[in-house]
C-alpha cells in the first residue's frame, strides 16, 4: 500500500501537500523531540518552505529510512517569529532566526488513529527531509493499537463506568485489560460516587472471571443487582456515577463457594447490606 492512497482516501490533495521527516540522527531534531518542541521546531522554516501548500504530513525518522507518522497539519500561512514567545531552551540557532518565519501549523484529526503506528519507507533520498506529497512512499506496517489506559496491577484498578465501557467495547485495543481480568476470579467493589454507598460483588471462573462480570455491567448498566437496577430504572444514566475497583483476586479455578464466602465477609466488613447497595 502507498501512503498516497491513504491520504487521498481522506480527501488530502497530495499535489498541494508536503511530506516532512525529522531524523533523530540529527542532534538538533533529537533534542527538540526529547524536549517536546518538535511541533515548534518544524514551524520555524524559510518563507519558501511550505509555499503554496495546504498540508504537511509529518514523520519521525527513528532508524534506517523508516518514518513513523506524527500527524497531519493544516497550513495557515506564516508570521514573523517573535523570539519572546519561543521557549528559552528551544534548541535552534537563535542568532539566525531572522532568516526564518513561523509557519502556523494546526494538527488535524486526519489519520489521527494512526499516529505513532503508521510506518513508511522514506526511500533512498533520506537526506531530503521535505518532499512533495506526490513522491510515492511505501507503507511498511501499521502497529496495533495500544490502550492509553494502562493496566498497572490489580490493586491499582480504579475505573469509572465511562472508562470501563471504553475498555470493554473496544477490547482489541485494550487487550491487556481483557487478558488480565479474564485470568482471575475475585471480589470487586462498586462505589456510587454521588452518595458514597458501596456494592460488593464477586466473580468466579464459572462466571468468566472479572472481565465477563464487568462486561455485563457495561451491557446492562446494573449487572442484575437489585438496588442498582432500582437506581438505573429511575435514571438510565445513573451508571456514570459508578466507580469500579478490585478488593482481592483469586486463581481463576478457585472454588466458587469459597469466593462467595469471601464476598460475604467483605459485605460484613463494609456494612454494605445495612448501609450500602447490597440487598443480601
Amino acid at each position: 500500500m502507498k501512503l498516497q492512497e491513504l491520504l487521498e482516501q481522506k480527501g488530502i490533495d497530495i499535489t498541494k501537500s508536503r511530506l516532512v521527516r525529522h531524523n533523530l540522527s540529527n542532534p538538533e531534531v533529537a533534542q527538540n523531540y526529547e524536549n517536546g518542541y518538535l511541533d515548534i521546531y518544524q514551524s520555524i522554516q524559510t518563507s519558501a518552505r511550505f509555499k503554496d501548500s495546504e498540508h504537511i504530513i509529518s514523520f519521525l525518522g527513528v532508524e534506517g529510512t523508516d518514518g513513523k507518522f506524527l500527524g497531519c497539519y493544516k497550513i495557515n500561512g506564516h508570521v514573523p517569529i517573535k523570539r519572546e514567545l519561543l521557549p528559552l531552551d528551544l534548541p535552534v540557532d537563535h542568532k539566525n532566526l531572522n532568516k526564518y518565519v513561523y509557519w502556523q501549523l494546526k494538527r488535524t484529526p486526519i489519520l489521527e488513529d494512526l499516529i505513532n503506528r503508521l510506518v513508511i519507507d522514506w526511500g533512498k533520498g533520506a537526506i531530503n527531509w521535505c518532499q512533495n506529497a506526490t513522491t510515492e512512499k511505501e507503507v511498511l506496517y501499521i502497529l496495533p493499537q495500544v490502550s492509553e489506559i494502562e493496566f498497572v496491577s490489580y490493586d491499582k484498578v480504579l475505573l469509572s463506568f465511562k472508562t470501563l465501557k471504553a475498555i470493554v467495547t473496544n477490547s482489541k485495543k485494550h487487550s491487556e485489560w481483557e487478558n488480565r481480568l479474564t485470568a482471575v476470579a475475585g471480589i470487586y467493589i462498586i462505589t456510587d460516587t454521588k452518595t458514597g454507598k458501596h456494592y460488593i460483588g464477586s466473580a468466579s471462573g464459572l462466571d468468566g472471571g472479572i472481565w465477563a462480570r464487568w462486561s455485563n455491567y457495561v451491557k446492562t448498566k446494573h449487572g442484575g443487582n437489585k438496588r442498582l437496577v432500582e437506581l438505573i430504572s429511575i435514571d438510565p444514566d445513573y451508571c456514570n456515577n459508578f466507580l469500579f475497583s478490585i478488593l482481592e483476586v483469586f486463581p481463576i479455578k478457585k472454588d466458587k463457594l469459597e469466593i462467595l464466602e469471601y464476598e460475604a465477609l467483605y459485605k460484613k466488613k463494609l456494612c454494605t447490606i445495612r448501609f450500602g447497595l447490597n440487598d443480601n
